[in-house]
């Protein structure tokens, strides 16, 4: 016996849901906050019900609605593989005065850009260039995602931090490594 009911958080007064898969999309539920369950919350969480759909399971797209305008739309990957892995780094610009530094997100993402929260994997770096790693190497992600910090050396120029996720490959993120000023005494 599956589940019957799925929980959706969301500050939307309105939600539609969608099934896509090889048959095609399909609307299968709409909803609204459910305030009778979650009376004392602001924005009570929806609930969906789900029914005979997971026979029929495919992508879901939650379309949210505020005023019956549609506000935003996401899609979900039924899929459970990860597909992407990213380097996001907070500033690609730093000063090479030995002190500057900046935190790089690692990310393993469903083919839609949303993290895959079960994922584990060990990435291991490499620096190229007057920067080092403040942080574990390898580290592992947790819950599918993570951060590392770069700390500039005092010498200016460019420096590359390489990640490699063990089967989603390598990425990569240049610095810029400006000349850190002269201190005024």
């Amino acid at each position: 016996m599956g589940f019957t009911s799925g929980l959706i958080s969301s500050n939307c007064d309105h939600l539609k849901l969608y099934l896509l898969n090889e048959k095609g999309e399909h609307l299968f539920a709409e909803a609204d906050p459910d305030r009778k369950q979650f009376p004392h919350l602001k924005y009570a969480p929806f609930t969906v019900p789900i029914g005979d759909h997971m026979h029929d399971w495919g992508d879901l797209r939650i379309d949210g609605y505020i005023a019956g305008k549609q506000v935003i739309s996401k899609t979900y990957s039924s899929d459970g593989v990860d597909h992407t892995f990213r380097l996001v780094p907070d500033d690609t610009t730093l000063v090479a005065d030995g002190a500057d530094a900046t935190r790089v997100v690692l990310r393993a993402e469903d083919r839609f850009g949303h993290i895959r929260p079960f994922a584990a994997d060990a990435i291991s770096f490499e620096v190229e260039g007057p920067i080092e790693i403040v942080g574990d190497n390898p580290f592992g992600l947790i819950g599918g995602t993570g951060a590392i910090w770069i700390r500039v050396k005092e010498e200016a120029g460019k420096a590359t931090l390489k990640a490699k996720h063990p089967a989603l490959g390598v990425q990569a993120v240049e610095f810029i490594l400006t000349p850190a000023h002269a201190e005024i005494a």
